[in-house]
């Protein structure tokens, strides 16, 4: 089809028009400018407002308007969880142990906000949730539900109840006497494995492991082997060097630091102390009931000492027993002071180091891990003077996985590796200089511990106690760490 031409009549009528599209042009083009110029700073806030808006949002569903389609009848809230992670892009974070309880829940179908969902699912649990980006974390609330470990106590014998007898659960406050039927009754808010202790005078003491997993226990009879003494052992002697022999005993098992001199053992004339000459070995036991008043942390302990040795040749020390932390009365400001303590006791310790494994926290928790190889020196000659290493630091951290791995068992860890850890602790310096060209076996002021294995494993609980104690060595810091700066497993500082 051909174009067509206009004539004189269309081209004025063109021209005008072209003149009045020019003339509104520029009148909007003034007028934009001016709007521009007027609201500038409404268009700023806006989009300020925008992005705080997006930061927020952008990274996560807004859980409040976002709805998911839910119903329950009799069903686990890990089902639940499941069916909301499928019809969002939301991901759950929580401890089994947690969870595990909750399998009988019901819920009408409908469809509800997420939050809505979520609220509905945890009432009447001691569980809250927490929304960060794309996930969400399911936690205990602040108020403790205590789950019950029953029982009792007899004669391995004549099956006649034991009264009176003392049962606890070794590293933690948990402990009772048993009742005139010998039973007995054990409240326990943390899930974990734990050794259950029954002592009393004329038996031998019974050691038995449970795990706790958030559920009664009914451990139903716990039978005493009646103990036989020997005529040998009813014989006193008074041993010349006891004075001696008893104050290098406390310093080398309550400590030698602040704490270590406001602690006090009340009944030292249960403890039996030798020393050989020779050999420089200065070892001990506990007869009964060792008790030991530690006015630094506000606990009574009552400790079971199986064995104490002390290598006054190698300065090497090690001691194993079982021991239950009593809360000693005191009014506010000794409250005070023994949760400063307590917190000051826990922060770089053992039990810190192991906790901040388990919730992958180390470098926020202020610990960093190394290689540390370690060679021997030869030499021609045997002499009883310590091992001499040639040491040499690897410069670049551990990750976690390296040295830590889950255990066949439920709620034990293992850690193992093939040469010693070089584990720091970076909050306890005072150094304010620059680090960053310090080699990392020179950096000022932080507690340094080497850690060598002595068995394959090193295996802990959700709690960050140490199953096996003996299977590692330590030199350094944690080395320094003695009895009064022990704090019961079920301790938790309140952050």
């Amino acid at each position: 089809m051909l174009p067509i031409k206009p004539g004189p009549t269309e081209v004025s009528l063109l021209m005008a028009r072209d003149a009045i599209s020019s003339n509104i042009k520029v009148i909007i083009k003034t007028r934009i400018i001016k709007l521009i110029h007027s609201r500038l700073i409404i268009a700023i806030l806006f989009a300020v407002s925008f992005l705080l808006f997006f930061a927020a949002t952008a990274n996560g569903q807004n859980i409040a308007i976002e709805k998911v389609t839910l119903g329950l009848k009799d069903e686990s809230l890990e089902t639940a969880i499941k069916r909301i992670e499928k019809q969002t892009d939301l991901r759950f974070y929580y401890r089994d142990e947690d969870i595990k309880p909750l399998d009988h829940l019901n819920l009408e179908p409908a469809t509800r906000t997420i939050e809505q969902t979520l609220v509905a699912l945890l009432q009447n649990t001691n569980l809250n949730f927490k929304q960060v980006d794309k996930n969400i974390l399911l936690q205990r609330n602040a108020r403790e539900i205590f789950y019950q470990i029953s029982g009792r106590v007899v004669d391995s014998i004549d099956k006649k109840p034991i009264a009176n007898a003392s049962i606890f659960l070794s590293n933690s406050t948990v402990g009772v006497t048993t009742n005139d039927d010998g039973t007995f009754k054990l409240n326990v808010s943390k899930s974990g494995k734990y050794q259950v202790i029954v002592t009393v005078i004329g038996y031998a003491t019974y050691q038995g492991m449970l795990f706790m997993d958030n559920q009664n226990i009914n451990v139903h009879d716990i039978e005493l082997v009646p103990k036989v003494i020997k005529l040998s052992e009813v014989k006193v002697q008074v041993d010349p060097n006891w004075d001696r022999n008893y104050r290098w005993f406390k310093e080398e098992f309550l400590g030698r630091s602040g704490f270590a001199d406001k602690c006090k053992i009340i009944n030292p004339e249960v403890l039996e102390l030798s020393y050989d000459e020779k050999t420089k070995m200065l070892k001990g036991s506990s007869t009964d009931i060792l008790e030991i008043e530690n006015n630094a942390l506000g606990y009574k302990l009552k400790y079971v000492l199986s064995d104490f040795t002390d290598d006054r040749i190698i300065n090497k020390v090690t001691y194993k027993g079982l021991v239950l932390f009593e809360q000693l009365p005191g009014d506010k400001n000794q409250q005070l002071k023994w949760k400063k303590n307590r917190l000051k006791a826990y922060n770089g310790s053992i039990m810190h180091f192991l906790r901040s494994v388990l919730y992958n926290q180390l470098s926020e928790e202020g610990f960093v891990v190394y290689q540390l190889k370690r060679k021997p020196i030869p030499t021609k000659t045997l002499t009883q003077s310590p091992i001499k290493y040639i040491d040499s630091l690897a410069q670049t951290p551990l990750q976690i996985n390296d040295f830590i791995e889950v255990s066949n068992k439920k709620g034990i860890y293992a850690m193992a590796y093939k040469d010693c850890l070089y584990v720091m602790y970076t909050k306890l310096h005072n150094y304010t200089g620059n680090l960053e060209d310090i080699p990392a076996a020179s950096q000022p002021g932080y507690a340094k511990t080497i850690v060598t294995f002595t068995a394959p494993n090193t295996f802990f609980d959700d709690n960050g106690i140490i199953v096996n104690p003996e299977s590692l060595v330590y030199e350094g810091y944690w080395a320094k760490i003695r009895v009064a700066e022990l704090l019961p497993s079920d301790y938790s500082p309140d952050n």
